[in-house]
């Protein structure tokens, strides 16, 4: 147990991370392949796939918010030594999760259609987003919610290197499938859309069945047994939604905005739409490490306040949002000296399509600084239970900065989408300057004798 609260912070948030970043960056090569292959076959295609695939991720990280909370949880309690807590809270997360995701496929099943009718204008391209949706969602894609809330488990256990080789599983199968069933090699029919929908849904399913064979596998570390997962236990489940909630709030602004956004962009048509998806998809991999590294201080703040050590959790804290600022700042730099070889991998048939995507890439290099320090020092206080104000500052600079300036841009001046990415960039600096008050106002010591009924013992 020595050994395993020994402070090495510099080592131990690396050791943390670089597995989360690899893994951030595998999972973000389904949305890369799908959009790279399909935008092959034209505009609206890679419009209907980058659409749809949004709004089923949208909706099952929001709800995989649960993943977070037990994180955060299982770090204190292993933190503290109580792994039978650990367990308990595993244990009922998963279980509730497992209800989520039924009653999810109800609900998408009945307005998924509807919805996508409604926000996209153009007929084609509707057709072939309702035609991803469906695929996805029902041949795997609802499984997406247990992998995040499993993988949160493992994450909170200090097992990341266990979520990157399970990512890495799930992206080869994926990227194989994407060309044999988009194009139709090695003697399968070219399923177009359909192909791509198919191979990442049924990536899922693999990613499902990993995850639960090594918590399964890790049953005696935490104690897991039957009773682990029913009956529901009140004060654990309560515990667990009374960080998962906002965390579950912060993911439902930060999404909506999205979807609301992307649904204003549409309305610039399918070019402009498709330059956006290319440059969002290849941003995406800049967010990786600012999301690792709040991966790594999430579990390590929590060890340190499991541990009754406040000050080193802050320390850790600001020491892994130093280091991600770093490695996205470098990460900027790239997108801004070197677009064109970057958006190339898309090949679009329409040059336009390139020439905006390079514009929006470079305005991406500014902001990448401001998300570091907005996503690391947000998992750094959630790491401490306080998912609340996270979650306040996603709403303000969400409905506040981010969604008004998008308006302004698409509906009163109508300018090209690269200023949509500059109301983005402003976005990113006020919340990282409210998240970077909020960090420095926090009552560390009160959160370090915050009681968890799930490591009552109860």
């Amino acid at each position: 147990m020595q050994n395993q609260l020994e402070y090495r912070p510099t080592r131990q948030i690396l050791i943390l991370a670089w597995p989360v970043v690899l893994e951030m960056c595998l999972h973000t090569m389904y949305w890369i392949c799908d959009a790279a292959m399909v935008m092959r076959l034209g505009a609206r295609e890679a419009s209907a796939v980058e659409y749809a695939a949004t709004l089923i991720f949208s909706i099952m990280a929001t709800c995989g918010a649960i993943g977070i909370g037990v994180n955060s949880l299982v770090a204190r309690l292993v933190g503290g030594g109580d792994y039978r807590s650990a367990g308990r809270t595993a244990g009922q997360a998963v279980s509730v999760s497992l209800g989520i995701t039924v009653l999810l496929a109800l609900i998408l099943g009945l307005v998924g259609k509807p919805f996508c009718l409604w926000a996209i204008k153009d007929g084609p391209t509707a057709a072939l987003t309702v035609e991803y949706f469906y695929t996805t969602l029902f041949r795997g894609g609802i499984g997406m919610m247990m992998i995040l809330v499993i993988n949160g488990v493992i994450r909170g256990m200090g097992h990341t290197r266990v979520s990157m080789y399970i990512a890495l599983a799930m992206n080869l199968f994926n990227i194989f499938f994407d060309y044999v069933l988009i194009f139709g090699k090695l003697g399968f029919p070219a399923l177009g859309v359909r192909g791509a929908a198919l191979a990442t849904g049924t990536a899922q399913i693999l990613g499902v069945i990993l995850s639960a064979l090594y918590l399964y596998r890790s049953r005696h570390l935490l104690q897991l047994s039957r009773d682990s997962f029913y009956p529901f236990k009140r004060e654990v489940v309560k515990e667990i939604f009374s960080i998962s909630l906002p965390a579950g709030a912060e993911e439902v602004v930060h999404h909506f905005g999205r979807v609301i956004s992307l649904t204003w962009i549409a309305a610039l048509g399918p070019i402009s739409f498709a330059a956006n998806t290319a440059a969002v998809a290849v941003e995406s991999f800049s967010f990786m490490p600012g999301a690792a590294f709040a991966v790594a201080a999430t579990t390590l703040v929590g060890r340190r306040l499991g541990a009754g050590e406040p000050r080193k959790a802050v320390k850790t804290g600001s020491l892994a949002a130093f280091m991600a600022v770093g490695m996205m700042g470098a990460i900027g730099l790239v997108f801004f000296f070197f677009p064109h070889y970057i958006m190339k991998i898309f090949s679009p048939p329409e040059a336009e399509v390139l020439h905006l995507g390079m514009a929006c890439l470079r305005i991406a290099a500014v902001e990448q600084p401001f998300i570091a320090i907005a996503y690391t020092l947000g998992g750094a206080l959630k790491g401490a239970g306080d998912t609340r104000g996270p979650f306040l500052v996603g709403a303000v600079a969400c409905f506040l900065v981010r969604l008004p300036l998008i308006y302004a841009v698409v509906y009163i001046f109508r300018l090209s989408v690269t200023y949509i990415w500059w109301g983005t960039a402003i976005q990113y600096l006020v919340a990282s300057l409210l998240m970077l008050r909020l960090y420095r106002r926090a009552q560390w010591h009160r959160l370090a004798r915050k009681p968890f009924y799930a490591g009552s013992g109860k």
